[in-house]
């Protein structure tokens, strides 16, 4: 099993663009989405090296291979001494979602601007134009001020080789070979604004779906608790049953009932029944990477009661997941912190 989309290493398939073996013979006159973004990429280019374009997961690797110019070897660049072994590779993080103030403080302050700027025309004398409305401009001014401007975080990556790139938990492209810096860089940090945009739409549509879900599930009251779930001793988790249809204390159904019945598994073939239930229940949970760590520590345990450093992990990987989804954003960044010491 594979929940994380950022796992496995590869080339992007070919979703079907042509039929025969030339490259781009013809395209059909209908594309999915995923097709038609493969085209552009092909085109540009661009390769993924690893990842889903259609769940993308939030972290983004770009990188290019600088090849030796006799051109320009003495001139120095200012991105010399950010390439390593003959890589340039640029970074973003764009999980975390941006902190910007509400639109009722932006459209606050904006207001407190313009009343400050019509006053001090009315101190020194000066007319509003007869042809300005002052309430439009204000309301065109609102809608300027609440446009959703995206920030582009990415940063220069601290990568020694292509295999230590490839290795990273991220969605990863590999924009091509340029000799010298310059129009790599250029390329580089193009496409941070085009990954954040349509990860960002993602999130939206999944935001979405899960509500809709939600709210159908409300109408059919098909909730559960830890308690009705401790009472099947049969199956882990009953079918059809999610975190979107569990309420109450998930740190107590993982301590009491999760950990233990994955423990107690008798057969390697029964554990891995069970572990597939639980990564079906916890499917939209967010960071699909600490279910796989969950799932890591309880095999190494099975296999050596005593290791403390997978005991210390499945602990706060456990604690991890609860702070998520009791939407506790501090306590969940410290416990990531804890854990990539280990």
């Amino acid at each position: 099993m594979n929940p994380s989309p950022c796992k496995g290493i590869g080339k992007v398939k070919d979703p079907g663009l042509n039929s025969g073996t030339g490259f781009f013979e013809a395209s059909p006159p209908r594309m999915t989405y995923s097709a038609l973004i493969y085209y552009i990429m092909r085109m540009l280019g661009i390769e993924q090296k690893k990842g889903n374009d259609t769940h993308l997961c939030g972290r983004m690797i770009a990188y290019a291979r600088i090849l030796p110019s006799p051109e320009m070897d003495g001139s120095g660049t200012p991105f010399d001494d950010l390439i390593k072994n003959g890589l340039l590779a640029l970074e973003g993080d764009f999980r975390a979602a941006p902190q910007t103030p509400s639109r009722k403080m932006l459209n606050s302050a904006m207001d407190e601007k313009l009343n400050n700027m019509l006053a001090t025309m009315e101190e020194n004398g000066m007319e509003i134009p007869e042809n300005l409305d002052v309430e439009a401009l204000r309301e065109r001014l609102h809608e300027l001020n609440n446009m959703e401007v995206i920030p582009i975080p990415a940063r220069i990556g601290n990568f020694e080789s292509e295999a230590d790139i490839l290795n990273q938990d991220a969605d990863i492209y590999y924009v091509g070979e340029f000799l010298g810096a310059n129009q790599a860089h250029f390329c580089l940090t193009t496409l941070p604004i085009f990954y954040q945009a349509k990860y960002r739409e993602q999130a939206r549509v999944q935001e979405a779906a899960l509500l809709n879900e939600m709210l159908a599930q409300m109408e059919s009251s098909d909730f559960v608790d830890a308690d009705t779930l401790e009472k099947d001793t049969e199956e882990l988790f009953p079918d059809g049953v999610t975190l979107n249809t569990f309420v109450g204390d998930l740190s107590k159904l993982l301590n009491i009932r999760v950990i233990p019945f994955l423990l107690a598994c008798e057969t390697d073939s029964e554990y891995e029944t069970q572990i597939g239930l639980f990564y079906n229940f916890m499917k939209d949970y967010p960071q699909q990477i600490d279910v796989s760590r969950v799932d890591h520590a309880i095999r190494k345990l099975r296999k050596q009661s005593d290791n403390q450093v997978a005991r210390t992990l499945l602990e706060l990987s456990c604690k991890k997941i609860n702070a998520i989804y009791s939407e506790n954003t501090k306590a969940a960044e410290e416990l990531e912190a804890k854990i990539e010491t280990l």
